[in-house]
């Protein structure tokens, strides 16, 4: 049994759409082997609720938001994807202990997260209003998609002529898009193959189902699985979508796509996208809109390529695995006793290759300097250990109202994630401490792949700095 749970907070139906559903059974698969993943909805349609159950996971519906605490215990993960849901709610998650992480598109609330995934390109830190210990997985390296899809995407992609169009407006579709783009691509008669597929919610599928009778080039398909899908999205040369999880899934597999948007949730996914070039624009998905589209596409001689490898899952996973352990790291004053292990680091060929100063310490500069810093009322010096062994330190030199950062990891701890949550969690002690303090900043050299990620994460600033970097973090 596995003792690790995940409660994933989310809601579909014909009014929200399945969009959120469908990316939460993605990041659901894609932590099954190691939590135990439960799906909180207040509204979700029988049929999802059954292929959640079949698929491995549990299924609990409530009846108010407040039924959920009832289910946490405070070493839990929640994830939240949810536009309804404000902040307050976030931070009532986080009173009660429990890991919080937010997947988010709009960027329009304050956060309390531990963690906020948004796979959009285009997105940084800035744009997000968020704590401190807040951790960014933005980008299409943390795309949510199904496993089929990844593992699509780590073949090699191939573009076409334009022969076989692909139609799908989601789970359900309320504006009938899907009808309107089915007649402005019978009325062009340009292709051999129109494959359109509607979810279990689509509130027109007979009006859709006679026209497809109707005309022998069009195929029908409805309420259909993830592997089917992926069947009928490879075999296609164009894709119509809108601009939410679907575009994704067809980003992935390198094909020729038409997007636009039609719902505010939309939005910045869309003019995201739209930016990078990766799809020709439809609008909104007017008539006009989508014939102008389609021959615009059909001039254009390849479909651009967009970088999706197909292992979001793996970085997805390490973030969560990372956010269970983070409790477990305890920071502790530095003293006397720790001038031995501080010494070999200073001296560990591993430590001194990412450092300004490589030459070799000796240990009596080195005692002297270890003690300066002990007591010097403006250095603010912390050992972490896990269960009592030590693991690394991150030292803040204060100076009026800034904060600079060193902190190590020991090399036998290299490549866990011990890094970040020394940062993060130095990081929250120094605030709570210093509550003055305005900026912290970190020096990295360019070649120290590890703490530049470990900066990155946490949402500082980037800066070039004679060859290497400059991070620098507001404190809010």
């Amino acid at each position: 049994m596995k003792e690790s749970k995940i409660y994933i907070r989310v809601d579909g139906g014909p009014e929200i759409g399945l969009g959120h559903l469908v990316r939460c059974m993605a990041l659901a698969h894609m932590l099954k082997d190691d939590f135990e993943i439960n799906f909180v909805s207040k509204e979700i349609p029988d049929n999802i609720s059954e292929d959640i159950l079949n698929q491995g996971f549990l299924v609990k519906r409530i009846d108010s938001e407040q039924d959920i605490f009832s289910y946490l215990s405070g070493k839990e993960i929640v994830v939240v994807d949810h536009y309804g849901l404000d902040s307050a709610y976030q931070e009532n998650i986080k009173r009660r202990g429990s890991k919080l992480i937010c997947i988010d598109d709009l960027h329009n609330k304050l956060f309390y997260a531990d963690l906020i995934i948004n796979h959009a390109p285009g997105i940084t830190p800035e744009d997000y209003k968020a704590q401190t210990y807040t951790q960014f997985a933005l980008g299409l390296d943390y795309a949510l998609l199904r496993p089929e899809f990844l593992k699509a995407a780590k073949q090699k992609k191939i573009n076409k002529e334009v022969n076989t169009v692909f139609v799908c407006f989601g789970g359900s579709d309320l504006k009938n898009i899907t009808e309107r783009c089915l007649n402005v691509l019978l009325g062009m008669d340009k292709f051999e193959r129109i494959i359109v597929v509607v979810g279990s919610s689509h509130q027109k599928v007979r009006q859709i189902k006679e026209i497809a009778a109707g005309n022998k080039e069009v195929d029908f398909y409805h309420s259909i699985d993830a592997k089917k899908m992926l069947e009928l999205m490879k075999i296609s040369d164009l894709a119509i979508v809108p601009s939410s999880g679907i575009l994704l899934e067809a980003l992935s597999l390198g094909l020729k796509i038409i997007s636009g948007m039609y719902v505010e949730n939309q939005r910045y996914v869309f003019e995201n996208y739209n930016k990078e070039g990766v799809f020709v624009s439809a609008g909104n998905f007017s008539k006009e809109d989508i014939l102008l589209a389609v021959n615009k596409l059909i001039s254009q001689s390849s479909a651009p390529l967009v970088d999706i490898d197909g292992h979001s899952a793996l970085r997805i996973n390490k973030y969560f695995q990372r956010i269970m352990i983070e409790d477990d790291v305890v920071l502790r004053t530095a003293g006397k006793e720790d001038l031995e292990i501080t010494f070999q680091w200073a001296n560990n060929s591993v430590v001194r290759a990412h450092s300004f100063t490589r030459g070799e310490i000796e240990l009596i500069d080195h005692s002297e300097w270890f003690m300066n810093k002990l007591n010097n009322s403006g250095c603010y010096y912390l050992i972490a250990q896990l269960d009592k062994k030590v693991i690394g330190s991150i030292r803040f030199d204060i100076n009026n109202d800034e904060a600079v950062i060193n902190f190590l990891v020991d090399p036998q701890f290299h490549r866990q994630g011990f890094g970040i949550i020394i940062l993060k969690k130095g990081l929250e002690n120094l605030k709570s401490r210093y509550s003055y303090l305005k900026y912290v900043i970190g020096y990295v050299m360019k070649d120290n792949i590890a703490s530049i990620k470990a900066f990155q994460r946490l949402g500082y600033n980037i800066f070039s700095e004679d060859g290497n970097y400059k991070f620098i973090k507001e404190l809010n």
